[in-house]
């Protein structure tokens, strides 16, 4: 941002007032003060008011060019995974499409939060095609989109795309996670079932649910991170993980993951059965 005239001539003046050469020539003392020693109207005073002006100007020159340059960069269109996330977390459903001569994009007239219903979205390059996982939201958690809403979306997309980009846009149910393991607990806070003394609550379950809700949409589910939330829970002295299951909308059986990690095809992780898969033992 431009400095003032004055601040710029008040700095020229501390340091013409600092150099002892200069005090010495003009008979200065130590402590005196530019406008106390120097009239208004002097040669000096005009003189640095003339520099000051000067500098002033092309500070605000320089300050207008960088408004120019930030001004095309956000016109510019960077057709990477996050500017995929971007427009698509920008769908507004019921409201048609503009083109704006200026930027030579498509946008909405009016910009109206409520009809953005796409909360959730994940982009993954996948080499010759973009892939869009979107789903909604429904009390704090991803909601497949409905079919109007989906067919909506999938034209929007296909309209700000980039030319010559393949889309493949999907929106659905979060993968369903078995999780099989022993559960070790002392018996001052945690029953043999699993229920905390005093309140019955389950935080076992509620922990490993917490986790699953905690992974970002399009994320990816880690065993070690499992264990480490239920290892988190007061009254659990141990974990034994036995193994972890999933299933998508689109498999009748529940397959074992593989490995460490395990990213959902729906994008999201929802835990099934867990009331009979974890076993507690004092």
């Amino acid at each position: 941002m431009a400095r003032t005239i004055a601040e710029i001539k008040r700095t020229m003046t501390d340091a013409f007032m600092g150099n002892a050469t200069l005090r010495e020539a003009y008979g200065l003392a130590e402590g005196d003060t530019f406008e106390g020693s120097f009239s208004a109207v002097s040669l000096e005073s005009i003189l640095f008011f003339i520099v000051a002006a000067c500098c002033h100007v092309m500070e605000a020159l320089f300050d207008r060019h960088r408004l120019d340059v930030d001004e095309k960069i956000g016109r510019a269109v960077v057709a990477s995974v996050p500017w995929y996330y971007k427009v698509a977390r920008q769908f507004q459903y019921g409201d048609a499409l503009v083109f704006d001569e200026g930027t030579s994009q498509w946008r909405y007239h009016t910009i109206d939060e409520k009809k953005r219903l796409v909360r959730y979205v994940a982009v993954r390059d996948r080499g010759t095609s973009i892939q869009v996982l979107a789903s909604a939201d429904k009390n704090g958690l991803p909601e497949p989109l409905s079919a109007d809403v989906l067919t909506a979306f999938k034209h929007y997309m296909n309209r700000v795309k980039i030319a010559g980009v393949v889309l493949n846009v999907r929106s659905l149910p979060a993968d369903s996670i078995q999780v099989r393991a022993t559960v070790q607990v002392d018996p001052l806070i945690l029953s043999a079932n699993g229920t905390r003394n005093g309140d019955g609550a389950k935080p076992v379950e509620d922990a490993i649910n917490a986790y699953l809700r905690s992974i970002t949409y399009g994320g990816t589910f880690n065993k070690t991170r499992l264990v480490d939330a239920i290892q988190s829970v007061e009254g659990v002295v141990d974990v034994t993980l036995a193994e972890c299951l999933y299933k998508t909308a689109a498999d009748t059986d529940y397959r074992p993951v593989v490995g460490n990690n395990y990213t959902a095809v729906g994008g999201s992780f929802v835990a099934i059965g867990l009331q009979n898969s974890i076993r507690y033992v004092v």
